[in-house]
């Protein structure tokens, strides 16, 4: 009968652990580079909801029923939002500030929150604090 060889089976896996170690390795290194380098990048909110928006969708997501804006809304730096209405010619002001959501309303008063989500020129917001059927509103920039 003959002997079991413990080290020579143990040889044997190192040896081709040896062999194939470079490119595990290789392997490795470019996994943790691709990975570090895949990271969000980081957006200044309060510099790029600055200036005119106007609504061309309010819907839920999947419906998209027809809509005709009715206005913008005017975000100044200073914390300052005037919202126009096209039909009234009326400038209505309140106040917003972006902390996890952006707020807008008047300080001590109603307040509508808002998750928003920027893209190149548009803007999503998902009302938070409300029940309603049209919670999504898309915002595109304009002069």
């Amino acid at each position: 009968m003959k002997g079991f060889r413990l080290s020579s089976r143990v040889n044997l896996c190192w040896k081709e652990l040896i062999r194939f170690s470079p490119l595990r390795l290789l392997g490795s290194l470019l996994l943790i580079l691709f990975m570090s380098g895949c990271k969000e990048d980081e957006i200044d909110r309060q510099q790029v909801i600055l200036g005119k928006w106007e609504n061309f969708y309010s819907g839920n997501g999947e419906y998209q029923p027809p809509y005709k804006s009715n206005g913008y809304w005017y975000f100044l730096p200073d914390s300052v939002l005037l919202e126009f209405d096209y039909a009234t010619k009326q400038t209505r002001t309140s106040k917003y500030w972006i902390d996890t959501l952006l707020n807008v309303g008047i300080p001590g008063g109603d307040r509508s929150y808002y998750t928003p989500k920027f893209y190149a020129d548009t803007m999503e917001l998902t009302i938070e604090n409300r029940t309603a059927i049209n919670y999504i509103s898309k915002w595109k920039r304009i002069e």
